[in-house]
């Protein structure tokens, strides 16, 4: 019996969108006050009582590519987003 890995997906709502696969939560993103704010679930903060910010964006799109990039350790070239 082999274990099969499955690729991470974003599953997402209106204001927050986790990237995930059958094992492990990578990152996710939460919008608030109109704005995206991208989390690497993989790495800690400064402070290691949560998880690292990776910053602020106007789109969706843009925050779930630096969750990808960081988490998934992807060249930018590399990011694609669902």
């Amino acid at each position: 019996q082999g274990h099969y890995l499955t690729p991470p997906e974003w599953r997402n709502s209106a204001s927050i969108c986790a990237l995930a696969d059958g094992e492990r939560h990578y990152g996710h993103i939460v919008k608030i006050d109109g704005r995206w704010y991208a989390f690497d679930a993989t790495h800690p903060d400064a402070e290691s009582s949560g998880f690292q910010r990776l910053g602020s964006y106007a789109s969706n799109r843009s925050a779930k590519q630096a969750v990808e990039r960081v988490a998934l350790q992807l060249p930018m070239d590399l990011v694609s987003v669902a």
